[in-house]
């Protein structure tokens, strides 16, 4: 009986890793890198003149399988010239889940910022970004 339930967990699993980035609706996405799958929410924010705030929120949950990856999820960023730059708020390593929670603004040209996570064998490696799975929000 054990044996069923460790070959289930690892078929469930697979279907999970092998997932492509997804939005389950206008503002929910679902991403997979590695041995990591990275779930959340990306909402508009409402902002009064006296305390402005970014207009997007980007909150969700990031959780492993291995005992020997990590993951990182990063926002997109205006660079310079027009550049894509990626910001790293959320860190996550090992099994287990850890949760995000971030504040964008718009890119250069009135762009969403798009989010990704990356996987690799540490969080430095994880921010190189080899090996990421991407999530581009729909245009309004």
């Amino acid at each position: 009986m054990r044996s069923l339930v460790i070959a289930f967990a690892a078929v469930v699993g697979l279907g999970v890793a092998a997932a492509p980035a997804s939005a389950a609706g206008s503002n929910q996405f679902r991403l997979s890198a590695g041995s990591v799958v990275g779930y959340g929410m990306y909402e508009n924010m409402m902002s009064i003149p006296e305390r402005p705030v970014p207009p997007f929120r980007i909150t969700g949950t990031m959780a492993g399988r291995s005992l020997f990856r990590c993951a990182v999820i990063q926002v997109g960023q205006s660079g310079p010239a027009d550049g894509l730059e990626w910001r790293t708020f959320g860190k996550h390593c090992g099994p287990g889940r850890s949760s995000f929670r971030v504040q964008a603004s718009y890119m250069f040209r009135g762009v969403k910022p798009p989010v990704r996570l990356c996987a690799g064998v540490t969080p430095a490696q994880a921010e190189r970004g080899r090996q990421c799975d991407l999530y581009r929000p729909s245009a309004d």
